[in-house]
């Protein structure tokens, strides 16, 4: 088992409207189960009292035909002891290879994020994936499926629910230099009932080595909401600095 402790230093917040879990997934062929655990933590003490950590667990597993791999995470926060942050995440998927370049997907997520205005957010799906590589360096990955979600959101009239049907289209793109790796991913999710209701995300990532044992990490991403919670804006930009430490 691999293990890594990530230190923030830099973040902004947002909510998890669409998730990158392409970044996630184990791309390479060796077989078996690997698993990776990641926290953070953030205090601050003086004239005001913060305190801030997450705690994630990635698990992957492949075979010549079928692969899985999962996805957790639970941040939280308080100021001056009040809870400002408490969000739950947590995705899982099968994916079945059935030609070299292609493969059948079927997932399932859940979320739960009430300082976003969300209360939950139940998630069922499924898709075709085709992926391509381009030698030891790079690979390109592109999906487009169907899920159904149930929504809890929180406005100024209480809780509603709602449920609705969601076209799913990425694209995801990884390049290996000689010591950074760079990936992109791009998604966009219109609703099937209404063609104004779109959401999308574009989020970039570039990880370059310190030391053997030390990795610096750069992440960029914006969202775009066309019908937000209320109180939300309809986009949100995000930059992000990690320090990931293996041992």
């Amino acid at each position: 088992m691999r293990y890594a402790l990530a230190a923030l230093i830099l973040a902004i917040p947002t909510a998890h409207a669409i998730t990158d879990i392409e970044e996630k997934r184990r791309n390479g062929e060796s077989q078996g189960w690997q698993n990776k655990i990641e926290a953070g933590f953030d205090m601050e003490s003086g004239n005001n009292e913060k305190r801030a950590g997450s705690l994630a667990l990635n698990s992957s597993g492949q075979g010549q035909e079928y692969r899985f791999f999962s996805w957790a995470s639970r941040d939280y926060e308080s100021f001056n002891g009040d809870r400002t942050d408490d969000n739950t995440f947590a995705h899982a998927r099968m994916v079945r290879n059935f030609r070299e370049r292609w493969a059948q997907e079927a997932f399932l997520q859940y979320e739960r994020d009430p300082f976003a205005s969300l209360q939950h957010r139940y998630l069922a799906g499924g898709g075709v994936r085709f992926q391509h590589k381009f030698n030891d360096k790079g690979l390109i990955n592109q999906g487009l499926g169907l899920f159904h979600e149930q929504v809890a959101e929180t406005g100024t009239d209480g809780t509603a629910t709602h449920e609705l049907t969601r076209v799913n289209l990425y694209t995801h793109f990884e390049w290996a230099f000689s010591h950074s790796h760079f990936q992109t991913t791009v998604y966009v999710q219109p609703s099937v009932d209404d063609v104004d209701d779109v959401r999308s995300l574009v989020r970039a990532t570039l990880t370059m080595p310190v030391s053997q044992q030390v990795d610096f990490k750069w992440q960029w991403q914006s969202r775009w909401d066309t019908m937000p919670p209320e109180g939300s804006e309809y986009h949100n930009h995000q930059t992000q600095l990690k320090l990931s430490v293996r041992f």
